[in-house]
């Protein structure tokens, strides 16, 4: 069976799955650029409120399968990195849903997205096989900007994955569904926000946008950048 990507609505809800049968949702470069490809036109549909990353049946993504050749590496590369970071300032809310396994370049998409929701199951890992290169679509950054230290080195020394459960004590995960029942817990959710936000999708970006900052920014700094976004308000 081949690797592709499969999307449904859900009416205000456009859930995209990663489908590779056999190879643990493995990305190749044809579902990344079908992503991207995807995103960009839902981008552009205001009946799209929310988005929901999900994995084929028990898994989400053990990580990424790179061509043979080296400039075909290099390119799937950079569409992984391409995608995290359409996802990271995408305008409308986007929630993975990790069942089973989510390494490597699978753990950097679900980082990437606004929301996590995994199951009770779901494990998290840098796998051994990676050292060396860690081209992981920035895993490591993603990690960073949202683990302790201490747990940061156990994720990239132990090459044992981290279960969710762990993982939402750090705040990684923001909510644990029972086993199998992680993308119908993040649809809810995405209709739950969908359907209470009355904010456009230039608001959801602009929301996104001011908290990616914050982490960064000095108080008199986001104090600045309230003023900016006000007198740039229109009336």
């Amino acid at each position: 069976m081949t690797a592709e990507l499969k999307a449904a609505r859900h009416d205000a809800i456009l859930s995209i799955t990663l489908s590779n049968p056999g190879r643990g949702n493995a990305l190749d470069p044809s579902m990344l650029t079908a992503a991207i490809e995807t995103l960009s036109a839902v981008d552009r549909d205001d009946s799209v409120r929310a988005v929901v990353l999900a994995g084929e049946g028990s898994q989400f993504s053990q990580g990424m399968e790179l061509p043979q050749d080296a400039p075909g590496r290099l390119q799937a590369l950079e569409s992984l990195h391409s995608l995290v970071d359409m996802l990271r300032s995408y305008r409308k809310p986007v929630i993975a849903a990790v069942d089973g396994l989510a390494a490597d370049a699978g753990l950097a998409l679900a980082l990437a997205c606004d929301l996590v929701v995994a199951t009770r199951q779901a494990q998290f890992a840098l796998t051994p096989a990676q050292q060396g290169t860690w081209a992981t679509g920035g895993a490591t950054w993603l990690l960073a900007q949202a683990l302790p230290p201490a747990l940061l080195a156990e994720l990239h020394l132990d090459p044992a994955p981290l279960g969710a459960q762990r993982l939402h004590a750090a705040g990684v995960v923001n909510r644990l569904a029972a086993d199998g029942r992680g993308l119908q817990e993040a649809l809810a959710w995405a209709e739950r926000i969908a359907a209470q936000g009355s904010a456009s999708p230039q608001a959801t970006e602009l929301l996104k946008e001011m908290l990616r900052d914050a982490r960064g920014q000095s108080l008199e700094q986001h104090f600045n950048g309230e003023k900016r976004r006000l007198a740039a308000r229109r009336a």
